[in-house]
């Protein structure tokens, strides 16, 4: 029978191959395997448990069996859920005499069901995930490697911590405090908990000198960093003193910021230094005032539309995107042409749009009717999605002829390379692979499909 870890309270808050562990083979460490859905703090929580683990004589491979596999689930909707469910299944069955162990969102929202999965382990809730290494290993000393074995772990520029080299996401606060209608968040992550700005530095300095080329700064209320502090503009003091004491950084990027905590500081600091990308997520859900205020996003249109103005006029070629729900209860057709026509008018260069599912445990499951059958969902979405292509064009378009500094990624293939501008836009262009985790600076010439099309112009 599984064995669920007890929820602790606590101060804080795709898929990996397997890795290679050979038991009582000198020089082997043992292996672990991540699977990972759902937003960037998730992938920044994996990456410091993987961190964790390394330290302790882990290796995470391509090669070989397993010892050990995590998977980081998502409950923030029903098909995430749902796809949560599918990787422990596949971790089980693809690593069938490893522990498994469960963590994140949906394993703190649905212990119970997830316990009932035949072949899980172990259940780390969020409350215990900073110190996921530490709680496994009190609970199954045997997975905890010898001393001699931790030493025999190689740290060299190889070690599974260093894997990406281009951009890597940095956890600055956890925890939730607006308890939006739609929202399961607050409940599985908690109050509001910031990190000292002193470790958040440390981690990034550390990074930088892994070689990692951008540090994304991330939470689950990534705006309100601070707040819990008695700084209200803490995210723009936070961003200003990465930028003063983090030398050699070459990018920096904010995930997803509230429409209300887009402040004049903050766009003034971003402003102020080249190396804080110019992107803004932020999520807008409704252009219709009166589902906002059923969503209980706590902003009006009006309001969106002022802060993301000023944010477009003080940041050269920004990229603004953003997050959109069709079919939330009470959705009429007026409302959804008010959501269409503001996104038109702000003019999104990128646009995710979601279907309405109710989620137990959040308010508009327990007390709102699910009114909008399931085809209109479809059609709005379709409409949207398609609205979104066209102002996605429309922006790179409007890019033509200028430079982008580019991180370069991946190598697509006959001598084209692809990476992303600090506006977001994923641009390739010819190149050789060598150029592959550097900056470079890349001249816009046109369009090709959802990437724009560029030509190398020299080092950034």
């Amino acid at each position: 029978m599984p064995r669920s870890l007890p929820l602790v309270a606590t101060t804080d808050d795709r898929a990996n191959d397997p890795a290679q562990w050979s038991p009582g083979e000198e020089g082997h460490s043992h292996g672990v395997a991540f699977s990972t859905v759902g937003c960037r703090l998730n992938q920044a929580e994996t990456e410091e448990a993987l961190a964790s683990l390394v330290a302790r004589g882990y290796r995470l491979d391509e090669d070989g069996a397993v010892r050990l596999v995590v998977v980081n689930t998502c409950a923030v909707t029903r098909e995430s859920t749902a796809t949560s469910r599918k990787l422990i299944r596949r971790a089980v069955a693809r690593h069938p005499d490893a522990t498994i162990v469960v963590t994140g969102c949906y394993a703190t929202a649905e212990p119970d069901a997830v316990d009932a999965i035949d072949g899980v382990d172990l259940i780390v809730t969020n409350a215990d995930k900073e110190r996921l290494a530490d709680v496994v290993f009190a609970r199954e000393p045997a997975l905890a490697p010898t001393p001699a074995r931790e030493a025999l772990v190689d740290a060299g520029p190889e070690d599974a911590t260093r894997r990406l080299h281009t951009r890597v996401s940095i956890r600055v606060q956890t925890g939730c405090d607006v308890h939006c209608a739609f929202c399961i968040i607050p409940t599985t992550r908690g109050p509001l908990r910031s990190r000292d700005a002193g470790e958040v530095i440390g981690d990034v300095r550390r990074r930088v000198a892994d070689g990692v080329r951008e540090a994304v700064l991330t939470g689950v209320h990534l705006g309100k960093y601070g707040h819990d502090l008695g700084d209200g503009e803490g995210l723009a003091h936070l961003v200003e003193r990465i930028l003063i004491e983090v030398d050699g950084l070459e990018r920096l990027r904010l995930s997803s910021v509230l429409p209300l905590e887009v402040t004049p500081t903050l766009v003034a600091v971003m402003a102020g230094d080249p190396r804080v990308c110019r992107h803004l997520h932020v999520p807008l859900q409704s252009g219709s005032d009166a589902i906002l205020a059923a969503m209980g996003r706590g902003y009006d249109v009006a309001t969106f539309r002022q802060r993301v103005d000023h944010a477009r006029a003080a940041l050269e070629h920004v990229g603004l995107s953003t997050d959109v729900i069709v079919g939330f209860p009470g959705e009429t057709r007026t409302d959804f042409d008010a959501t269409v026509a503001t996104v038109a008018e702000v003019g999104f260069a990128k646009l995710h749009v979601f279907r309405y599912s109710p989620r137990p445990g959040t308010r508009s499951a327990d007390t709102m009717r699910d009114d909008v059958p399931s085809q209109e969902k479809k059609a709005r979405s379709r409409e949207l999605i398609a609205l979104g292509e066209r102002l996605r064009d429309r922006f790179h378009a409007s890019l033509i002829g200028t430079e982008l500094d580019v991180v370069v990624e991946i190598d697509r293939g006959d001598g084209w390379l692809q990476g992303t501008a600090g506006n977001y836009v994923k641009v390739a262009f010819r190149g050789t692979p060598a150029l592959i985790e550097d900056v470079v600076r890349v001249r816009l010439t046109g369009l090709r499909g959802a990437i724009a099309q560029g030509e190398l112009v020299g080092p950034a």
